[in-house]
C-alpha cells in the first residue's frame, strides 16, 4: 500500500505496521530524528528502523493514538517528519473503526 510519494506500508497487524521509508535509506542521522520526533507521541510504544533497508517499524496502542492528546501529537510530528503523509488519514486508519 503506497501511503506517501517514498513512504509504503510492507506489513500491518493492529498495534504493529512496517513503512518502507526511501528517505531514511542510507541516512542514519533522519532516521534518528524520526525516532526522536516519535518518541514523546502517547500510545506509541516502540519505533525501530534499518537504514539499509529503509524499514521503520512502529509499534502502538490505538486506543491512546486516538485519544485527543495521542492524535494531535501524532498529527504534528507526521506533517513535520513525513509530510508526504495525509496525517489525519493516517490517524483514522492506526485507529480503525469508529476513530476521529
Amino acid at each position: 500500500m503506497n501511503i506517501g510519494a517514498d513512504i509504503q506500508v510492507s506489513h500491518f497487524v493492529p498495534g504493529r505496521v512496517r513503512l518502507r521509508v526511501a528517505a531514511i535509506k542510507g541516512n542514519p542521522r533522519l532516521a534518528e530524528r524520526i525516532r526522536s520526533a516519535f518518541r514523546d507521541v502517547p500510545g506509541l510504544t516502540g519505533l525501530s528502523y534499518n537504514t539499509t533497508t529503509g524499514s521503520v517499524l512502529i509499534t502502538y496502542d490505538a486506543r491512546l493514538i486516538i485519544a485527543e492528546d495521542g492524535g494531535q501529537r501524532l498529527r504534528s510530528v507526521l506533517r513535520e517528519h513525513l509530510p508526504g503523509l495525509d496525517a489525519d488519514w493516517v490517524i483514522r486508519w492506526l485507529g480503525g473503526p469508529g476513530s476521529s
